[in-house]
């Protein structure tokens, strides 16, 4: 063996491997997403039984589900900021894609793109060209709240709020995010008058 081939091949091996684990972990990806929806999920692991039939999934089974159907299906590999795809995605696995695809329509409108209600790659490449993730992912937790606020069962499920909530990013170290001032998120009860 020549060893001036060996210590070529070798480099080159080094320096490829280096190549492949800075441009696949710029991505957004699915594996970094999964443990943050299961734990919202909780038991059942958000699968929707009237969609999905009802049966018991298992956990692989219930990513199997997500992954294919919603991450996939959304293009979340392709968006080049974790945030961004998991604020939207995750959306779209809890609330699914809204009447008349409002919940896409939502995030088309605030990266600026056509509202159409299909997400296409030339929108995730649209939302790619963001300097700022947080100029997505913050108006979209907006809208999130404002949608959740619209449910009928939204006194009983908070957790929704504090899902949506998670997502936020702060805008400059130690500033506080403060949602428009026109909307109460959490149901004042008043006393009735006499």
């Amino acid at each position: 063996m020549n060893p001036k081939k060996v210590i070529f091949t070798l480099l080159t091996i080094t320096c490829l491997s280096f190549v492949c684990v800075i441009f696949i972990n710029n991505g957004a990806s699915f594996n970094k997403y999964a443990p943050k929806l299961l734990r919202f999920e909780g038991e059942g692991y958000g699968i929707h039984k009237p969609i999905w039939g009802d049966k018991m999934f298992t956990k692989e089974e219930a990513l199997y589900i997500h992954r294919h159907y919603y991450w996939n299906r959304y293009f979340g590999n392709q968006f080049k900021d974790q945030d961004v795809a998991e604020v939207f995605i995750d959306h779209l696995i809890n609330a699914g894609e809204g009447e008349k695809k409002r919940n896409i329509k939502a995030f088309e409108r605030i990266i600026g793109a056509e509202e159409n209600g299909i997400l296409s790659l030339a929108d995730v490449e649209l939302a790619n060209s963001f300097n700022r993730p947080e100029d997505i992912v913050n108006p979209y937790v907006d809208y999130r709240l404002r949608y959740y606020r619209t449910r009928k069962d939204a006194k009983k499920n908070k957790g929704w709020f504090k899902r949506a909530k998670s997502f936020y990013i702060e805008k400059e170290p130690g500033e506080q995010l403060v949602e428009e001032e026109n909307v109460i998120e959490d149901y004042i009860v008043l006393p009735k008058g006499k």
